[in-house]
């Protein structure tokens, strides 16, 4: 069985969101959003994050002290007001999701990608961060 790391503030969010759902009768998922992994791929971190239907010019990055915080705005276009809905589930407003980095970076050289409704954002390891290998010399 493999150990999952967990962010403590991600487990408090998470926590929150349980207990205010309990109270409120919210339904559905996790109002955390936009949903995200972030993983090291050796020299840097990788943040996937899911946007689907939201215009990258519409989206914000910002990367300061270890963390990324992604902002910006989703819009649906709603039927008209007679409509009656049967589900609604799809949010849509203002959204700001901030991702702790469990490593240094080398913030400078971050790059984004938007592709199919999945932004991608690589976070190079600051040099010293960065696994490096040492050659042996014999004697």
């Amino acid at each position: 069985m493999a150990l999952v790391y967990l962010d403590p503030f991600e487990q408090l969010q998470t926590e929150l969101d349980r207990m205010l759902d309990a109270a409120f009768g919210q339904a559905g998922p996790s109002r955390l959003y936009p949903s995200v992994n972030v993983f090291d791929v050796g020299d840097a971190y990788v943040v996937k994050a899911e946007v689907p239907g939201v215009s990258p010019d519409k989206i914000a990055i910002d990367v300061e002290d270890g963390t990324v915080t992604l902002r910006g705005e989703r819009t649906l276009s709603e039927p008209n007001r007679e409509a009656a809905y049967h589900r609604r589930e799809r949010g849509w407003g203002q959204f700001r999701r901030v991702v702790r980095i469990p490593g240094r970076l080398a913030s400078d050289e971050a790059k984004a990608e938007y592709r199919d409704g999945v932004l991608t954002v690589r976070l190079p390891k600051a040099k010293e961060a960065r696994p490096r290998r040492v050659q042996i010399e014999a004697a």
